[in-house]
C-alpha cells in the first residue's frame, strides 16, 4: 500500500494525503502549525536556548524511532498507529529514565517531533545538563524505549540514538535542530513561517500529531 492509499490511522478511513490536504488548507495563522503559532514557538525556543546555556555544561540530543513497517510485512504502519504504537509506547518509561539518570543534576528538555522522508514521526529530545556528562548517562533512556516500543528499529537515527557534545559559546546547533525538525517550524531559510510553507513531509507528520491530539512541541524536566 503505498502512501496515496494509506489510511491515516485514527479510525475515520480517512486517506492520510486527503487528511494532509485538508489541514494544510484549512490551517488558521493563530492556529497550531499556522504562521503566528510558528513565531511564537520559535521565539520560546530562542529564549529557553539562551537561559539555559548561561548554566548547562552539556547538551544531549536524544532520538527514538520506531519501524515504518510491519514486522511481518512490508506494507506501511498507518501513521498515528505507528505513533502510538512505537513512540508513544515507550514514553513513560523514557520519562522516568531520563528523570532518574539526571536527579542530581539542574537539567532541562525540549521536545519534539521530527518527520522522516515519508512523513512518519519519530520523538527528539533536547537536553540541557547542569553537569559534565557523557552518554553513558542516557543508557536507561536508550533501553526504555527500545525495550518497551515493540516496533524500534535500526532506522537512520538507530532505534535510541543519543549524541552528546559540550556546550559551545554562540553555539546554536541544538535548538536549529528542533526548529529544523519541528513541524511547522522548518522554514529552510525562507523566512516563512507555518506549515503550509513547510515541506510535504513535515505536512504529513503535522496530520498525525494533529489526529493522534499530541503537542508538537513541549518544554520542561517532562
Amino acid at each position: 500500500m503505498g502512501q496515496s492509499s494509506i489510511r491515516v490511522g485514527d479510525g475515520s478511513g480517512e486517506t492520510w494525503r486527503s487528511a494532509t490536504d485538508r489541514l494544510v488548507a484549512d490551517i488558521e495563522p493563530c492556529d497550531v502549525f499556522g504562521a503566528n503559532w510558528a513565531r511564537r514557538q520559535q521565539a520560546r525556543l530562542f529564549t529557553v536556548d539562551r537561559k539555559c546555556r548561561e548554566w548547562a555544561q552539556t547538551t544531549a540530543l536524544l532520538t527514538g524511532t520506531a519501524s515504518t513497517t510491519w514486522p511481518d510485512t512490508s506494507d506501511l504502519i498507518p501513521p498515528v498507529v505507528h505513533l502510538r504504537r512505537g513512540i508513544q509506547a515507550s514514553r513513560n518509561a523514557r520519562e522516568k529514565a531520563l528523570s532518574r539518570a539526571l536527579s542530581s543534576h539542574k537539567w532541562r528538555a525540549i521536545r519534539t517531533y521530527g518527520a522522516g522522508d515519508n512523513g512518519h514521526l519519530h520523538r527528539h529530545t533536547a537536553v540541557y545538563v547542569g553537569a559534565d556528562v557523557g552518554a553513558s548517562a542516557f543508557d536507561a533512556w536508550r533501553s526504555a524505549h527500545t525495550d518497551n516500543s515493540p516496533l524500534a528499529d535500526e532506522s537512520a537515527h538507530g532505534p535510541g540514538a543519543v549524541e552528546v557534545r559540550d556546550v559551545e559559546d554562540r553555539d546554536q546547533g541544538l535548538v536549529a535542530y528542533v526548529m529544523a525538525n519541528t513541524p511547522g517550524l522548518d522554514t529552510r531559510g525562507k523566512r516563512a513561517h507555518g506549515l503550509r510553507s513547510a515541506p510535504s513531509e513535515q505536512q504529513r507528520g503535522a496530520v498525525v500529531l494533529d489526529r493522534a491530539g499530541v503537542s508538537p512541541l513541549t518544554f520542561g524536566h517532562t
